[in-house]
């Protein structure tokens, strides 16, 4: 007897398009920032210009995949923002308290590429104790 594969959402699969892009659009952005650091001119500009629209374009697809999310996953992805800003706020200051002990000033996409790695641990995190909770 063969069994039939399981229809698959199409809702899911764009959802997971989104964040799939979003995590290989960051990743790519974080890339061009840390070679642009060690380029000459020309070189440089056009990094730093690439990453800068490979930033919009992360961006807008974030903010299309929670456009797509239903309500459920809006509760732990606002959960997930929250561990975000409540990490980045604390290493932006852990990070100022170091500036003015001399040591060197970590560069924007060092505190953005944080900002996506805080993010995602707030979204397994959420996801987990959701799990968790409802079993």
């Amino acid at each position: 007897m063969e069994s039939r594969p399981n229809p698959v959402d199409p809702l899911v699969v764009k959802k997971q398009n989104l964040l799939r892009l979003f995590y290989a659009i960051a990743v790519g952005c974080a890339a061009a920032f840390a070679l642009a650091q060690y380029s000459h001119n020309l070189q440089r500009d056009a990094l730093l210009a690439l990453a800068l629209l490979g930033s919009v374009l992360a961006i807008w697809t974030l903010l299309r995949f929670l456009r797509v999310i239903d309500e459920f996953e809006r509760q732990y992805t606002h959960e997930a923002l929250r561990f975000a800003f409540v990490g980045m706020l604390s290493l932006l200051v852990l990070e100022v308290a170091l500036e003015s002990f001399g040591f060197p000033r970590v560069p924007g996409y060092g505190n953005a590429a944080f900002a996506v790695i805080f993010w995602s641990l707030g979204l397994a995190i959420s996801s987990w104790q959701r799990h968790w909770r409802h079993q």
